[in-house]
């Protein structure tokens, strides 16, 4: 778009502009002039049968002319008032020359008007005789989808870098070498509606690794050239971000955690990838970050609102990943026959989903008499260690997939899932938190509880506080489309496996609204105790991918596995201790609410008297 000397542009991955309009010239000083341009945000899916009125993300590049001069913009979005009163502002980068993201300097206003929102801020132009210079100017840190498959790349590369086995790799290799090596393999799940990636990267160690592959689950992981990954005996973590677009967030804090993962001389990782698989979606929605839209897919889905009855045709993503989930929960794969429509899109109900019985034996490798490979292992281990990407090896193929009518299958301490965390950006509530669900016995729900309490231990800028546990933000219905939280990926979860350990991470976009105090590491460790500072900062993707190891290392906490743990230098001193903690503020809480429900009911019942007295005292009158 050509404008007053100026060329706006957002023909990129993950931009968004929608027009420009020229205002003029105004005044930013005594002395100095700035030229002012309105800037409108483009709808998610304008232009199309789907748009919608999502319309807070922008990122769009300038080019300008060869004179220093200040330009004001106007960015006509979506009301986020809360956001930028907070102190929230936009994020620049120059290229060539300044290829860092940074905050705007000064503080941005904002206004709204004539039932638009107007967001205000100045740049100085200085790239002078630079006439292929861009200023880009973003909502936020920006992490495209192009980004993704480079950040990927760059795993795998380091990893080859390190003098590593690489595929082919067959069971018999791996039995050579050492079981603290890294597993790690990339494939893609699905491809999205155009035809996008939707990756899935596998973390572990070769702890208990099994000889046989997991199943080429139906519809999916179509690349037959690419082998399915080795079967381990231990639980599954499963990670997952970017269902919402625009919630770059996500993707830094799961960042941090591949990364975390892929350090070979951490003992904390060490032993998180000796205990578990992590089964990693970086992107659930490449197509929404593709087009720059801020929270729906393509054809204007929350996609976070469908987990209960997804479509293969239109929500393969998420079809993917629930798929998954059932086949970790239960060991075995799970044939849903969806009853989404073929034409129209709308959120379905967790009841129409079918399942049925074909009567297919219990499938697990212990069953099977399989013995597990750790003695193998560790009697043939090599001195150097190496790390693995991929294999190839023919496949064992399992036995039909099993069809089971309502939930049946291992209850939830024999499920093969540990844990579930699906990641988000937040705009409206400071700092780093969850939701989890709501569960009638206290137990459950001190388990639930348990992770984000050791966060919060664990990480300056997790905010324990904030977190949400209720059972009305497991049903919540958003205010602009009238879905559900109930086709959310933690309810929708927790509903199809038991699993309790079932979480949303939100991300402000901005900052804290306080530090926690973290406890020191045991004096034998020498280790770095993180200072804590006074205000919180600005966040940053150096801060959320930090917090993405913090999580990690409360996992640890979780059944005592962490070596350098700070619980013994917290207030609490002990894993027992935190729990008690927890359980005497459900049982309060639940106290204070049944006080609550007396008083309302016992208002309700005076109220209704009182209507009924007025009635009898109207038909004497007359």
């Amino acid at each position: 778009i050509e404008c007053n000397g100026f060329r706006f542009n957002s023909n990129f991955d993950s931009g968004n502009l929608g027009k420009v309009e020229f205002v003029g010239e105004c005044d930013y000083s005594l002395e100095e002039k700035a030229y002012e341009f309105n800037v409108w945000t483009r709808q998610d899916c304008a232009g199309t049968e789907f748009v919608n009125g999502n319309r807070t993300w922008f990122y769009f590049g300038v080019t300008g002319p060869s004179e220093v001069c200040f330009i004001k913009l106007n960015i006509v979005m979506n009301k986020q008032s809360k956001m930028y009163g907070q102190g929230m502002a936009p994020v620049y980068r120059v290229l060539p020359g300044q290829p860092q993201w940074e905050r705007i300097k000064e503080r941005p206003t904002f206004m709204g008007t004539n039932g638009n929102f107007y967001l205000t801020f100045y740049y100085q132009w200085t790239e002078i005789n630079r006439p292929k210079t861009v200023v880009y100017f973003a909502f936020t840190y920006p992490f495209t989808y192009c980004d993704l498959e480079s950040f990927l790349d760059s795993v795998e590369f380091s990893r080859r870098n390190a003098d590593i086995c690489m595929e082919p790799i067959s069971y018999e290799k791996m039995k050579t070498c050492s079981p603290d090596d890294i597993y790690y393999h990339r494939e893609i799940l699905c491809n999205s509606i155009e035809g996008r990636n939707v990756n899935l990267v596998t973390i572990t160690s070769l702890h208990n690794v099994t000889p046989v592959r997991e199943v080429r689950l139906k519809n999916l992981f179509l690349d037959e050239s690419t082998p399915r990954p080795y079967k381990f005996n231990k639980k599954v973590i499963f990670l997952s971000a970017r269902v919402h677009p625009g919630e770059a967030p996500s993707s830094f804090v799961l960042n941090g955690m591949i990364n975390y993962l892929m350090t070979s001389m951490d003992m904390p990782a060490n032993i998180l990838r000796k205990n578990y698989v992590f089964k990693i979606i970086p992107m659930l929605n490449p197509d929404g970050v593709f087009h720059g839209n801020y929270r729906t897919d393509t054809r204007g889905t929350n996609l976070n609102r469908v987990y209960n009855n997804p479509s293969l045709i239109y929500h393969p993503s998420i079809y993917g990943a629930r798929a998954l989930l059932l086949y970790y929960h239960y060991g075995r794969e799970i044939l849903e026959v969806s009853t989404a429509p073929t034409c129209g899109d709308p959120y379905m109900d967790p009841n129409k989903i079918t399942k049925i019985e074909d009567g297919v034996s219990d499938l697990s490798l212990e069953k099977q008499g399989m013995e597990k490979s750790s003695e193998n292992l560790e009697s043939n281990a090599v001195t150097n260690s190496k790390n693995y990407i991929g294999d190839f090896q023919p496949e064992k193929k399992e036995d039909d997939a099993l069809h089971i009518p309502g939930r049946y299958g291992p209850e939830p301490l024999e499920s093969g899932l540990f844990l579930y965390i699906d990641m988000h950006g937040h705009a409206s509530k400071k700092g780093i938190f969850m939701y989890g669900n709501h569960f009638k016995d206290v137990l459950s729900n001190v388990e639930c509880r348990l992770l984000p309490k050791l966060i919060s231990i664990n990480s300056p800028h997790f905010h324990f506080d904030s977190c949400n546990f209720s059972e009305k933000n497991m049903y919540t219905k958003d205010k602009r489309d009238g879905s559900s939280r109930e086709g959310a990926g933690r309810v929708a979860v927790y509903k199809a496996t038991g699993l309790i350990r079932s979480y949303t991470l939100e991300c402000n976009y901005n900052t804290g609204k306080k530090m926690n105090s973290v406890p020191p590491l045991p004096h034998s460790f020498d280790k770095k105790t993180p200072a804590t500072l006074t205000n919180p900062p600005k966040y940053t993707p150096a801060i959320y991918e930090e917090a993405g190891r913090q999580v990690l290392i409360s996992i640890l906490d979780i059944n005592n596995l962490n070596p350098w743990s700070r619980i013994t230098q917290s207030q609490y001193r002990s894993l027992s201790s935190i729990k008690e903690a927890l359980r005497l503020r459900i049982l309060s809480e639940d106290n204070v609410s049944l006080h609550r429900e007396k008083n309302r009911s016992f208002h309700n019942k005076v109220c209704s008297n009182s209507t009924t007295d007025v009635h009898i005292d109207h038909c004497l009158v007359s």
